[in-house]
């Protein structure tokens, strides 16, 4: 929790660093001339985003050879994401989150452990996925300020991410069993599983970074290459630093990496999309796992044990 902390305040210090020459009156403007329309947008393509979720958990549960009904994997995978994405650490937010939404399903922990392990190789899969072929495509996708990486570098590094890709499909197609690491079994998707999770992810991720991108005015839209290259970027940040939320970490990074985007128009995006996917999500998933303990409370209350007669 300490060196969260300590994450976030350097994080916080190069964020007030890039912001120290931002007229917040001009962001002000920025944040009014977003529309209903692309308020609405960003919410239907966040609540898509959330959707696919439930995914995660239905393919981790296919490999473990075991089945739930759609809404309990639903609830499972949100709660999870919305903790992680919002509290950091994200082995163990999700795993906790996931404990309680699947309580009384007959998972133990080992199997909750699976879940999660599963599901954060299948976005970390997307995520790689999608670096690698925009890293190939489009020049001048990954930049840092005003310097630009050369595109014979971007190719190099695509091909370096999309040639690991293919030795996890391959790797899939080898193995027979689930892997025993320390005495802990875990399953090995089938190549169809793992090409779903290729496919998956990527579509939760473009959902997500659409999200963003429809903040955005219009004529910014044509950069959505190079932004979906820097949110990926940004995501990878937040996610090997453990800062709760990513605040700060992925704000500079994304700021980093767009300098093409204007700054007012880009910092307001961002601070809405703060609201939009951390933060209402987070909240949905305390309600819904709140009022889930409430009504199990209610089921089975609270009654003490009788004192034993001497």
């Amino acid at each position: 929790m300490a060196g969260a902390l300590l994450v976030v305040v350097i994080a916080a210090t190069a964020l007030g660093h890039l912001l120290r020459e931002l007229n917040w009156a001009e962001v002000g403007t920025a944040l009014g001339q977003i529309s209903a329309g692309q308020f609405l947008a960003a919410l239907v393509l966040t609540a898509l985003s959330y959707l696919l979720l439930a995914g995660y958990d239905l393919l981790a549960l296919a490999a473990m050879g075991q089945q739930l009904p759609w809404w309990r994997c639903a609830l499972g995978a949100f709660s999870a994401y919305s903790f992680s994405h919002n509290l950091g650490f994200a082995p163990i937010t999700a795993g906790a989150a996931r404990w309680r939404a699947y309580a009384g399903t007959g998972l133990s922990a080992a199997d909750i452990a699976r879940i999660v392990v599963i599901a954060g190789v299948t976005y970390w899969l997307g995520i790689f996925l999608l670096l690698g072929l925009f890293l190939i495509t489009h020049r001048g996708a990954l930049r840092i300020d005003d310097m630009t990486v050369s595109h014979p570098l971007q190719v190099m590094l695509g091909a370096l991410v999309l040639g690991a890709i293919l030795l996890y499909l391959f790797a899939c197609t080898r193995q027979r069993g689930p892997l025993t690491l320390l005495g802990w079994r875990l399953p090995v998707p089938t190549l169809p599983q793992a090409l779903l999770q290729f496919l998956l992810a990527a579509a939760d991720i473009a959902l997500a970074s659409a999200a963003l991108l429809v903040l955005l005015p219009t004529h910014v839209w044509g950069h959505y290459p190079q932004l979906l290259v820097a949110y990926v970027v940004a995501v990878v940040v937040a996610l090997i630093t453990h800062a709760p939320g990513g605040l700060g970490v992925f704000e500079a990074v994304m700021l980093v990496t767009l300098p093409a985007i204007d700054r007012p128009e880009l910092v307001s995006a961002l601070l809405l999309y703060r609201l939009i996917y951390y933060w209402l999500p987070f909240g949905t998933a305390v309600l819904l796992l709140g009022g889930r303990e409430a009504l199990r409370f209610r089921a089975t209350p609270f009654t003490p044990h009788k004192e034993l007669p001497d």
